[in-house]
């Protein structure tokens, strides 16, 4: 089923570290959204003070109809004080992701283009990539999709068991060939995290 995804990361703020400060405005105001499907929360596992939260959304529509209403308006301020860095906000429009973001472990992919290359050549190795990682072990399955609001970026969320799982799965085969294709193209930065509901709304 078709989604707009929304992801954000930061670097989690001293009170939130230590117990002083808690996501409770965020749920609340989330919680009030029309066209949530779901939202999710969680620690990067490569770095536990970055702190991830993915908000699942209906549609495009459903996240602007939010981002006009009182807790769309409050959103944002709801975040400051749990961040210490810059807020990093991207969107993509995945064709299925549920079942990646309830998997025990999401691996979160960004692939940046590189200087004089295009979206056309990264596209048929994201999709062989896809294609060569069905049938791995502890898989949850991968999407993908241009970051709707960088023009020469690209998002993959999958789902693992375990970071190892992951790491076995590219280690060497088709599926390394790939990867390997792609750090021709364009930079990879890739991190993980196990994600918990935030809220799921009816």
């Amino acid at each position: 089923m078709a989604s707009y995804t929304e992801i954000l990361h930061f670097t989690a703020s001293e009170e939130v570290m230590s117990g002083r400060a808690n996501l409770d405005r965020v749920r609340e105001l989330l919680s009030k959204a029309e066209g949530l499907n779901q939202s999710y929360f969680g620690p990067e596992t490569e770095d536990p003070s970055v702190l991830f939260i993915v908000n699942d959304w209906k549609s495009k529509d459903a996240h602007a109809k939010f981002l006009d209403s009182l807790e769309g308006a409050a959103f944002k301020p709801a975040l400051l004080p749990l961040s210490a860095s810059p807020i990093v906000h991207h969107f993509a429009e995945f064709d299925e992701i549920k079942s990646r973001l309830q998997a025990p472990i999401t691996e979160f992919v960004t692939l940046t283009l590189k200087p004089d290359h295009t979206m056309e050549e990264l596209k048929p190795l994201v999709q062989e990539l896809h294609e060569k990682l069905k049938g791995s072990k502890m898989f949850y399955g991968s999407s993908w999709a241009p970051i709707a609001n960088e023009s020469n970026m690209y998002h993959g969320i999958l789902g693992w068991d375990t970071v190892e799982a992951h790491w076995d799965a590219v280690k060497d085969g088709p599926p390394k060939a790939v990867v390997d294709e792609f750090k021709k193209i364009a930079n990879l930065w890739l991190v993980h995290a196990a994600l918990q509901s935030l809220t799921e709304n009816k």
